[in-house]
């Protein structure tokens, strides 16, 4: 297929110039809750820390993956690896990353690798949409996820120093319409762990004051529950869909969909009407009660507890999840019983020492 007449399903590059803004956790999160929205989604994880690909608890990283479809190693239907999630695919990351600089360096139009691999393998035949993480860095792979992409999203945390990451993100967009890709749109900025500071609050505001309706409505909270699903291997909103940022990152894709719909392009297959906001909530909710080592606690709704976290890895969980559990969750060891067995043995020990002063008596 020629690259200049192959038509591409939405490809969205994550990057932000400046690390520590959630640029992995609001890929993986966009990539499930696409998903269950109806779509088929390729999450490609471009990052040599592989933390998206490990962030579906796929570690270590596999031996086979993006690196070599971009250089042609592969076939891109060898190197995709099905998730828990049904329609959510990932191109993993591989330690070959480390080295793309140098061995992607010295090709002609090497910033056009990614696009020419999935111009000629179809990727629109594997996805409805793409969702790429890239390197915090603006190197050949970033050039290559920019290349490639309709869009940038732009996750940003509002405090001081990421606002001038995310001016200088801005300049290097501008920069790539120029020189790589003169189609590439700004999906929008997303503003992450957000919270009750003063100073990040200040700093939002100027945000939406400076770049307008480019910031989205909704803002992912700074939420405990992230750092536990990062543990567990799943997407927060997948492990908590009804609160805090697991919601948050919900209603942002439900945001995003809105954005593309409304820019379609000639040379962008549209993506169909999304499934309601509530359906995909549920279908989160339905998986995350067939995810290993969760049980509902008795009387909470819709709270959930993570047991039996250690050791779980999604490369253990079943292709075809089982049934959720609808049994009762077992009792623990009751205070009446523990009670009782304090009390029998307290007399017992009487009687044991009441014996054992008469016979030091007796000598």
């Amino acid at each position: 297929m020629e690259l200049q007449k192959a038509v591409f399903p939405p490809i969205i590059a994550v990057f932000n110039h400046k690390g520590g803004v959630a640029k992995t956790t609001t890929a993986g999160n966009l990539a499930a809750c696409l998903a269950a929205f109806g779509y088929r989604v390729v999450l490609a994880d471009l990052d040599a820390q592989g933390n998206a690909t490990g962030s579906f608890g796929i570690l270590p990283l596999p031996p086979v993956g993006a690196m070599d479809v971009i250089t042609g190693r592969v076939r891109l239907d060898e190197a995709l690896i099905p998730t828990s999630f049904p329609g959510l695919s990932l191109l993993p990351a591989t330690t070959q990353l480390r080295t793309a600089e140098q061995e992607l360096g010295a090709h002609e139009r090497s910033h056009l690798a990614l696009r020419t691999a999935f111009a000629s393998q179809n990727i629109a035949a594997h996805a409805h949409i793409v969702i790429i993480d890239c390197p915090p860095s603006l190197g050949t792979i970033t050039g290559n996820a920019l290349a490639a992409a309709a869009a940038v999203l732009i996750p940003a945390r509002p405090d001081p120093y990421s606002h001038e990451g995310l001016v200088n993100t801005w300049h290097e967009i501008k920069r790539l319409r120029q020189n790589a890709n003169a189609t590439l749109n700004v999906a929008g900025i997303l503003l992450t762990m957000t919270g009750e500071d003063t100073t990040g609050g200040d700093v939002a505001r100027s945000m939406r004051a400076e770049f307008g309706d480019q910031v989205y409505a909704i803002a992912i909270e700074n939420d405990p529950k992230v750092t536990e699903a990062a543990q567990m291997g799943v997407p927060v909103s997948v492990l908590d869909p009804d609160g805090g940022a697991g919601l948050g990152y919900l209603q942002a894709t439900a945001e995003m969909i809105t954005r593309l719909r409304r820019h379609a392009r000639h040379d962008i297959h549209a993506l169909a009407e999304p499934l309601p906001l509530i359906t995909a909530q549920n279908t989160l909710r339905d998986w995350r009660s067939r995810l290993p080592g969760l049980q509902r606690r008795a009387g909470a709704n819709p709270a959930w507890t993570a047991v039996q976290i250690a050791n779980e890895d999604a490369d253990d969980l079943p292709s075809a999840p089982p049934p959720a559990r609808t049994e009762a969750p077992r009792q623990g060891f009751g205070w009446g019983a523990l009670l009782l067995m304090l009390l029998l043995g307290g007399a017992l020990g009487a009687a044991v020492t009441v014996f054992s002063y008469k016979d030091i008596a007796g000598h």
